[in-house]
C-alpha cells in the first residue's frame, strides 16, 4: 500500500499542474499520461482506462478529454487499491477555466444496508464506502467537498444505461457535517453525540439510498439522472422514502439518523455553488422550504437550528404521496409534472431546466450566510 500511496501522490501532481496548463494543452503531451506509468498491478486495469481515454483524445485540448473508457468499464476493487483518471462537469467547480481533470486514488468496501432496514431490491447499483488515498487539488475544493463519485460526474460522449460505479467517501462526508453543519445545530439534540458521528453519517445515506430503491426503477439509470427536473424529483423522494421509514425502525438511532440527513440538507447542501443548476442544492433547498412552511425547523436565541421532525410527520407523509404521484406521471411519460410541481411550489425555471428560488425567511438567510462563511474561509 505504500508503493501505491507514492505512485498515487505523484499522479496527484501531475494532474494539478495539468490544470493549470495553458488552454489548447493537447491531451498527449499532457503530464497526467506520462504520470500514469509505473502504476502497481492492483490497479493497472484502471490505469489502461484512463490511458485509452487519453490515446482517443490525444489530439484535443485538455478541455475535450472525454473518459467513456472510465465511465463505462470501470469496476471498484473491495480488496484493494483504486484510482480514477477521468474529466469531470459537476457545476460549481473551484476555479474558474479550470480543466476538471481529476484523479482519485483509494480504497474501497462494499455498501451493506443495516439488517434494520426493511428489505429492498440493489436493482444492480454498485456502491461502495471509499477512503482517498490521494486526490487532485481541484476535486477535493468542489463544492461536494469530493465526497462522491458517480458515472455522471464525468464528462463522456455517450453515458451507460446503469451505473457501472459509485463511491461514496464516507470520511470526507463526516467531516463536511462535522465542520459545516454541527456547529449549527442546538445542543438540544444530545441524543445525536451518544452515536459515533461517522456511523450516523453512515446511515443516514444509506437510508437515502434505501429511498430511491423505493421508486420507480427508471430513476435509477444514468440517462433518467441526467435530467436535472427528473433527478431533483428523485432527491427530493428518497430524502421523504428515508424519513418516513426512520420514522417506524425501532433502533435508537433512528431518529438521530434522520436529524443527520436533514440537516446536512438544509444547512450545506442547499448553498453548494451554482445552486440553480446543481440537483443537489435545489431538493435542498425545496426540503427547507417544506420544513419551514411547517415549522419544523426554528433557530434558538443562541443561533443554533432545532429540527421538529416527530412535529413533521403527517405533513412529511402529505408531500411524499405528492412526489410519488408526480413521479409516476413522469415515469408515465409526463414530461411537465415536475416542473409543474416545482413551479405550484414557488419555483422559477428557465430554460426547461435551471431553478430559481430565494428562501427570504431569517433562519434561511442565516443558514445561507453561514454557509457563505465557511465558502469564504475554504477559498
Amino acid at each position: 500500500m505504500n508503493d501505491f500511496s507514492t505512485w498515487a501522490s505523484t499522479l496527484v501532481s501531475a494532474v494539478d499542474a495539468d490544470n493549470l496548463t495553458h488552454p489548447e494543452a493537447r491531451c498527449w503531451d499532457a503530464r497526467t499520461p506520462h504520470a500514469l506509468a509505473g502504476a502497481p498491478a492492483v490497479v493497472l486495469d484502471h490505469v489502461a482506462l484512463a490511458y485509452e481515454d487519453f490515446q482517443r483524445c490525444g489530439t484535443l485540448p485538455l478541455g475535450r478529454l472525454r473518459s467513456d473508457a472510465v465511465v463505462h468499464r470501470l469496476t471498484v476493487h473491495e480488496d484493494g487499491g483504486n484510482v480514477l483518471v477521468a474529466r469531470m462537469v459537476v457545476p460549481g467547480g473551484p476555479w474558474p477555466g479550470h480543466y476538471g481533470l481529476e484523479a482519485v486514488a483509494f480504497t474501497a468496501e462494499r455498501a451493506v444496508m443495516p439488517g434494520s432496514f426493511p428489505s429492498c431490491e440493489d436493482r444492480g447499483q454498485a456502491l461502495a464506502f471509499g477512503r482517498i488515498v490521494a486526490a487532485s487539488k481541484a476535486y477535493t475544493a468542489r463544492a461536494s467537498g469530493g465526497a462522491v463519485l458517480f458515472p455522471e460526474q464525468l464528462a463522456v460522449t455517450s453515458r451507460p444505461a446503469r451505473q457501472s460505479f459509485g463511491v461514496v467517501f464516507l470520511d470526507r462526508l463526516t467531516a463536511l457535517f462535522r465542520d459545516r453543519v454541527l456547529p449549527l445545530i442546538d445542543d438540544r439534540h444530545e441524543g445525536m453525540h451518544a452515536f459515533p458521528l461517522r456511523k450516523l453519517r453512515q446511515l443516514a445515506f444509506l437510508a437515502h439510498e434505501w429511498g430511491h430503491r423505493q421508486g420507480p426503477g427508471a430513476e435509477l439509470t444514468i440517462p433518467s439522472r441526467g435530467r436535472r427536473l427528473a433527478a431533483v424529483i428523485a432527491e427530493l423522494r428518497a430524502d421523504l422514502e428515508a424519513l418516513a421509514m426512520l420514522e417506524t425502525c425501532s433502533e435508537a438511532w433512528a431518529p438521530w439518523a434522520a436529524s443527520v440527513l436533514i440537516a446536512d440538507r438544509i444547512a450545506r447542501e442547499a448553498w453548494l455553488r451554482r445552486p440553480q443548476a446543481q440537483v443537489d442544492a435545489i431538493a435542498a433547498r425545496h426540503l427547507l422550504a417544506l420544513l419551514l412552511r411547517h415549522r419544523a425547523v426554528s433557530l434558538t436565541s443562541g443561533h443554533r437550528i432545532v429540527l421538529h421532525l416527530d412535529q413533521a410527520t403527517v405533513f412529511l407523509h402529505e408531500e411524499l404521496e405528492t412526489v410519488r404521484r408526480v413521479a409516476e406521471e413522469l415515469s408515465a411519460g409526463e414530461a411537465g409534472a415536475v416542473g409543474r410541481y416545482l413551479a405550484g411550489c414557488g419555483w422559477a425555471i428557465t430554460d426547461g431546466a435551471t431553478c430559481y428560488r430565494e428562501l427570504e425567511q431569517p433562519i434561511a438567510r442565516y443558514l445561507g450566510y453561514q454557509a457563505s462563511l465557511k465558502e469564504t474561509v475554504r477559498a
